[in-house]
C-alpha cells in the first residue's frame, strides 16, 4: 500500500529530496541509493540525485544512469569549482530535504551550506566507518570519520543507519539516540537465472565434476579479509580437499593475492575474474558463499547470497549476525582467522546436508526481513518523520 499518499483524499504537497554524492564507486552505497530512490512509492517524495565526478574516476555508470543523476564534472580532486556549482544548484532546486551518502558527501553538504541562501532540512545515511583501501590513504581515515560524526551530531536532523551495530557505535561516540534510526538494507526478488547458467559458468572457470566451488564477490581491499580466505583455501588444497575458489571483483590487493596463489602452486584452483556485472548468475554457480571481512556494517553481498539460497560462511563482524545467525542461516567464524575459515569450509564440504539446510534457512530469512519493499517503506516513513520533527 502507498502508505502516505492515501490520506483521506487530502492533497498533499510533494516533498523534494535531493541526494548528494561525491563519486559513485561500485559497491554497497551505490546500490543503497538506487534502492531508496523509490521512496516516492510510499510517501509524497520526489527524489533526485546530484553527483560530483571526475572524468577518470572509476564509477558505477549503470546505477548512475538508472538514477538519472545530474553530474557535476570536475578536472581533479583539487578542482573546487564543484563548491559554487553545487551551491547554485541547491539554490535553484530549493529542495525540502538534502540527503547525503558516504563520507565525502557529508563534507560537500557542510561546505555548500556555507554558500547557499536556501536552507533545507539535512539528513544522511550511515553505513559505518571509513576504511582506507591503501596505506597511502590511511592518513585521511580519521579525518573522514571525524567529519561524519560531526555531521551527524551537529548538522543533520536525523541519520538512518543500516545496522544496529553502526547505531550503537554512534551512540558510543556521544550522539543522541533520538538522532539515529535503523533501517536494514533490502534487495529485490529476482527471477531464477536462465537454464544452464550454473553449468556454463562452472565450465568457464574450470570447475571439475565433484569439486566444491567457493565464491565471493567483493572489492579486493584489505578490509575484506580476502588474504585470510586465500590462505585458508591454500591450506585446504594442500590437504587434498576437492574445491576451487572464485574471486569476483577488483581492488588494491588483487595482484598481491594472485601472486600468492601462483607462489603456492594453487593458481589453477584460485580464480580471479575481475569485475563482472552478472553477480546473480555467478552466485548460482557457487556451492558456498564466503564473506571473510574484517569489517562490515550491513552487507548487501550477504543479502544477495541469502536471496540466492547459498550456504554461507561469514565473519563475526559488524552487522553480519543481524543478517545471518550461527548454525541457523550460516556458519559464523572469527575474523582474521585462517584456521576458523578452513574448519568451517571443511565442515560444510563434508556435510552437504547441513549446507543445504543453512541455505534454505538463509533464503527464508531474506524473504521475511530484507526485501526492498520493507526497506524502502521504512526509509520513506523515516524521511517524513525527520521532516515533521524539524
Amino acid at each position: 500500500m502507498k502508505v502516505w499518499l492515501v490520506m483521506a483524499g487530502k492533497n498533499i504537497k510533494k516533498i523534494t529530496l535531493l541526494n548528494i554524492h561525491w563519486g559513485f564507486s561500485i559497491g554497497g552505497v551505490g546500490k543503497y541509493v538506487a534502492t531508496i530512490d523509490n521512496v516516492g512509492d510510499y510517501a509524497p517524495i520526489a527524489s533526485d540525485s546530484l553527483c560530483i565526478l571526475c572524468e577518470d574516476w572509476h564509477c558505477d555508470r549503470q546505477t548512475l544512469s538508472e538514477l538519472r543523476a545530474q553530474e557535476v564534472v570536475i578536472k581533479s580532486r583539487f578542482d573546487i569549482s564543484w563548491l559554487w556549482r553545487v551551491a547554485t544548484e541547491i539554490d535553484r532546486i530549493k529542495p525540502d530535504v538534502i540527503m547525503t551518502h558516504g563520507f565525502n558527501g557529508h563534507f560537500v553538504s557542510i561546505m555548500t551550506g556555507l554558500l547557499c541562501s536556501h536552507k533545507p532540512v539535512k539528513i544522511c545515511s550511515y553505513h559505518g566507518l571509513y576504511h582506507a583501501p591503501t596505506k597511502a590513504r590511511t592518513f585521511i581515515q580519521p579525518v573522514l570519520n571525524f567529519i561524519t560524526e560531526y555531521y551527524i551530531r551537529s548538522v543533520v536532523q536525523s541519520a538512518v543507519s543500516v545496522a544496529h551495530y553502526s547505531r550503537e557505535y554512534l551512540l558510543g561516540r556521544g550522539i543522541n539516540k533520538d538522532k539515529v534510526t535503523v533501517v536494514h538494507n533490502g534487495i529485490d526478488f529476482l527471477d531464477e537465472p536462465p537454464a544452464g547458467t550454473r553449468d556454463s559458468l562452472r565450465a568457464e572457470w574450470g570447475v571439475a565434476e565433484g569439486e566444491v566451488l567457493l565464491g565471493i564477490a567483493s572489492r579486493i581491499d584489505p578490509v575484506k579479509g580476502l588474504d585470510y580466505l586465500v590462505d585458508a583455501v591454500i591450506e585446504l588444497l594442500k590437504d587434498g580437499v576437492n574445491l576451487k575458489l572464485v574471486v569476483i571483483g577488483t581492488g588494491t590487493l588483487e595482484q598481491e593475492l594472485k601472486t600468492k596463489a601462483i607462489n603456492s602452486g594453487c593458481a589453477d584452483s584460485i580464480i580471479f575474474t575481475g569485475f563482472r556485472n552478472d553477480i546473480a548468475n555467478c552466485l548460482a554457480a557457487f556451492d558456498l558463499f564466503m564473506l571473510p571481512s574484517l569489517a562490515e556494517y550491513h552487507s548487501i553481498a550477504l543479502l544477495e547470497a541469502m536471496r540466492a539460497k547459498k550456504a554461507i560462511i561469514a565473519t563475526d563482524v559488524g552487522g553480519n549476525t543481524e543478517s545471518v545467525r550461527h548454525e541457523q542461516e550460516a556458519l559464523i567464524v572469527r575474523p582474521a582467522n585462517v584456521g576458523d575459515l578452513a574448519n568451517a569450509i571443511r565442515q560444510l564440504v563434508a556435510n552437504p546436508q547441513q549446507a543445504e539446510q543453512l541455505a534454505a534457512a538463509a533464503r527464508a530469512r531474506f524473504e521475511q526481513e530484507f526485501t526492498t519493499e520493507k526497506m524502502v517503506k521504512s526509509t520513506a516513513q523515516w524521511v517524513m518523520q525527520s521532516l515533521a520533527s524539524s
